[in-house]
């Protein structure tokens, strides 16, 4: 099946032209299979079916939500998308007011940092809302009727909801939909969720199961030890080892010998250390040692920030090509880096845990 064929659904052509730009006319085998079973419904009219998709990071889920939503906007239904994170729903908002803001829809985030925005949930003022756990289990609990004529609504992250805390206000949050005579259509998301539980989560919300093992893309995970890297590939599970050696290893530290190989590094990289300081120290070291070009986009939007030592440091490494990212800096500040290293200004990134999970950014390699 091919990514054009999605038309009889109702999606726009001058949306489907849009992803075709963006990633070509192939749809992956998780999407393939969920649109088969119904996911679209199976025509232009017809509400589609609730799934629960259990796959690796980039198998395509996050595309599978964005058919549904298309396929149920085009029925001129409201769709609701939700993310344990702020940050994970900022960038999603920025993604989805990209493609579908293009068509006249109205969409809108609705978070703590957006407050503006409840009343107009409240109300049904939207076509497509993104949102965290917490604000829409306390805006139902306000309103339960803010569903009406919600048509999909799609949790990411669904394994959340077996985590102590916020695991029960997502289980609150769902049991308030299938109590509801609403009866929206649910697509859950996850990477992690096991068999058992992913089936028992999905009869719960009266949908199916999708299960998928393989990634598209290869990853190798290893340790790097005594000059070689031994590894295991997620597909195969076979295992490797080949050569991992830097001149003058013998005679370096950890940070001196990380740093050695991320000059070796072509492609984008990941680094992730474990305090704001380390991430700091690591790229201003990194960016004295390279000459990448410097991220004039990034550096242009930083311009008229106030010149802290953390703005300056920041400037200092993105003049090569390098950024840090971690919890002392400003969402915006943190969202200006995102978008240089998925614009291909930035290199390489050293972050803590800020950026570890559901950000989807395209490394080639990550060090942990």
């Amino acid at each position: 099946m091919q990514l054009q064929e999605v038309t009889r659904f109702g999606i726009p052509e001058r949306l489907v032209t849009v992803w075709r730009e963006q990633q070509g006319d192939r749809l992956l085998p998780v999407q393939r299979q969920v649109i088969r079973k119904g996911l679209l419904g199976h025509n232009a009219h017809e509400q589609g079916r609730s799934f629960v998709i259990c796959a690796p990071t980039s198998s395509g889920k996050s595309f599978c939500a964005e058919l549904a939503a298309a396929a149920a906007l085009a029925r001129r239904q409201k769709v609701i998308m939700l993310f344990p994170l702020k940050a994970l729903a900022e960038e999603k908002y920025r993604r989805l007011k990209t493609v579908f803001g293009g068509l006249g829809l109205s969409c809108l985030i609705a978070t703590a940092d957006h407050p503006e925005n409840d009343a107009l949930l409240l109300r049904g003022r939207f076509d497509l809302a993104v949102a965290i756990y917490e604000k829409l289990d306390l805006l139902l609990a306000a309103r339960l009727d803010l569903l009406t004529n919600v048509g999909l609504v799609v949790v990411d992250e669904l394994q959340m909801i077996a985590e102590p805390g916020r695991g029960v206000v997502l289980e609150r949050l769902l049991t308030r939909l299938r109590a509801s005579h609403f009866s929206p259509q649910v697509l859950g998301l996850s990477a992690v969720v096991g068999d058992e539980s992913g089936r028992q989560l999905a009869d719960w919300l009266g949908g199916e199961l999708i299960e998928e093992a393989t990634r598209p893309v290869e990853l190798l995970r290893g340790v790097a030890a005594n000059g070689s890297l031994r590894y295991r590939s997620f597909n195969s599970g076979c295992d490797g080892t080949e050569p991992f050696t830097m001149a003058g290893e013998e005679d370096g530290d950890l940070a001196d010998l990380l740093l050695r190989r991320l000059k070796q590094d072509d492609g984008p990289t990941l680094v992730f250390l474990k305090s704001r300081h380390d991430t700091v120290r690591c790229a201003v070291r990194l960016a004295a040692q390279v000459n990448h070009p410097p991220a004039t986009t990034c550096l242009e939007q930083l311009r008229d920030e106030e010149p802290s030592f953390l703005v300056r440091s920041l400037r200092q490494v993105l003049s090569r090509g390098v950024a840090f990212h971690n919890a002392d800096l400003s969402m915006r500040q943190r969202d200006i880096i995102e978008q240089g290293f998925i614009n291909k200004e930035i290199s390489t990134i050293i972050s803590t845990t800020t950026l570890a999970m559901g950000i989807n950014l395209p490394a080639d390699t990550v060090y942990l």
